[in-house]
């Protein structure tokens, strides 16, 4: 039983970074190398911190989801085994 949550968390990980890395492909986040080789080292007039909006995208919330159901699926069986010590 122990070993079985490690399969799941890891079958669950290897299929979310397939899944990501099929959205990167279709997207065309690959499409130009040329380019993306050469962005760290362009000089762009960046916004000052000030001026720019505090809001988030939906994309922001989203991810502070994803996040969030990470943290708690990772910390839940600390909290069970430690209330299970208690008990």
């Amino acid at each position: 039983m122990f070993y079985l949550s490690w399969i799941v968390l890891t079958g669950t990980g290897i299929l979310a970074s397939i899944a990501v890395f099929l959205w990167a492909l279709r997207s065309g986040q690959f499409a130009d190398q040329g380019r993306a080789r050469y962005l760290p080292l362009w000089e762009t007039d960046s916004p000052s911190p000030a001026s720019k909006s505090p809001k988030l995208s939906g994309a922001a919330y989203v991810f502070l989801l994803i996040l969030g159901v990470g943290v708690i699926a990772m910390l839940s069986p600390v909290i069970l085994i430690l209330l299970r010590i208690k008990g």
